[in-house]
């Protein structure tokens, strides 16, 4: 019995241990000047970070006018066709995509003009994030490569924010977690 106990304990330990070195470190985010957000919201007056994940907008009288998400270091890994191609997305009180904004990156000029010129950015203009993780945006003929790491960039960037708000909202714990959380105890 005691032998049947330790090589369960033993497999327990490596499948957490497994399972914690698959989780990416948490994102120390800079302060953010003021300055960089007024071209989101010129109604800021406060940058307050949340948890290393986002960015909360304040105006005047300190009630919260939205929220900024810079796409990087969560879309390291997704490319375009030179790279990266970094985002700030801003999202209205309700998270709603008030705008999708480029930021500087190496994508071929011409094919950046193009997703540009097609309106790519203004896709998810007015959508929740669900909405926005679940549309299907078509790529821009002749810029595939950069029209689809911008919609890749933009859907990871979202998902990373919506797992952070699931553990701010506690919200039901994945099968993993309920496992693991009984043999914890």
């Amino acid at each position: 019995m005691n032998t049947f106990r330790n090589v369960l304990g033993g497999l327990l330990l490596a499948a957490v241990l497994w399972f914690s070195s698959c989780a990416q470190p948490p994102v120390q985010l800079p302060e953010l000047p003021l300055d960089r957000v007024t071209p989101y919201f010129s109604e800021a007056a406060e940058v307050q970070t949340i948890d290393t994940s986002f960015y909360h907008i304040k105006n005047a009288d300190g009630e919260q006018i939205g929220t900024l998400l810079f796409s990087m270091p969560y879309a390291e890994a997704v490319k375009g066709y030179n790279g990266n191609t970094p985002l700030v997305i801003a999202l209205d009180t309700e998270n709603r995509i008030m705008q999708v904004v480029v930021l500087p990156n190496h994508e071929t000029p011409r094919f950046a003009e193009r997703v540009a010129a097609a309106g790519l950015y203004d896709s998810w203009n007015g959508l929740t994030v669900e909405e926005a993780v679940e549309k299907q945006v078509d790529a821009v003929s002749g810029a595939t490569y950069t029209s689809n790491g911008v919609k890749n960039t933009l859907v990871v960037r979202l998902q990373a924010y919506q797992r952070q708000l699931q553990k701010d909202y506690n919200v039901k714990p994945s099968f993993w977690q309920r496992v693991f959380g009984k043999f914890m105890k």
